[in-house]
């Protein structure tokens, strides 16, 4: 398995998305390998339906492509932050009131019912404001087929904090390349119970805890 990944990787091109907004500088953080348990379970629930449709909000990666397409998958790409920051450009600060959230969800999210087979929401749900994550979410469970399985990331310190969000490449089937794209505050804070009641509509749920303080989960229909 690990051969299949690398071979897929090799040939692998980046290219990113719209530029976020700044709250810090993360250019002196450097790009960093790390296993993550959350992808390899994630790997492991993908429905097995032959071929997959799967949407990743992290934006368009040919890394990402390559070894989803070589899985089975036909990738749909979303810069959701990206987007997030343009739908706040004139006033980044502050927060989406519930009638601009739901104009975004409405706009970003526009897919049918039950279009795809998996989600790699990445650290992108964190850094969007309560109103628009609370909206967000209901919204990625009825995109989901039955069976299918979202991957999302949240950092466990609270709300006010900075953290890098960064841009994730598959380096393997249970390893990730960090790319910092920029230091963001968090708007919210998660701990488990909360994040079962943010997924509430959900079938299950799992956790995975990494030693760099994000919590990794599964979140299944």
């Amino acid at each position: 398995m690990f051969d299949f990944f690398r071979k897929i990787l090799a040939n692998a091109v980046e290219s990113g998305g719209a530029p976020p907004r700044i709250v810090d500088s993360a250019r002196d953080l450097p790009s960093v390998n790390r296993n993550s348990n959350g992808l390899k379970h994630f790997f492991n629930v993908l429905p097995d339906r032959g071929r997959l449709d799967i949407l990743d909000l992290g934006g368009l990666s040919q890394a990402n492509l390559g070894v989803l397409s070589e899985y089975g998958g036909t990738v749909h790409a979303v810069d959701l932050l990206g987007q997030y920051d343009q739908h706040k450009k004139d006033n980044p600060e502050a927060a989406m009131d519930v009638a601009a959230a739901r104009d975004f969800v409405d706009d970003i999210l526009n897919f049918p019912r039950n279009q795809f087979d998996a989600v790699l929401a990445w650290d992108c749900l964190e850094f969007l404001d309560s109103d628009t994550v609370y909206l967000a979410v209901p919204r990625l469970g009825e995109i989901l087929r039955p069976g299918g399985a979202m991957l999302t990331f949240f950092h466990t310190q609270g709300r006010g904090e900075s953290v890098p969000a960064c841009r994730y490449r598959i380096a393997g089937p249970d390893e990730l390349l960090l790319q910092p794209r920029d230091m963001r505050t968090l708007p919210n804070t998660f701990n488990n119970r909360s994040l079962e009641r943010l997924f509430e509509d959900f079938d299950s749920i799992k956790f995975f805890l990494t030693r760099d303080s994000i919590r990794e989960v599964i979140v299944s229909r």
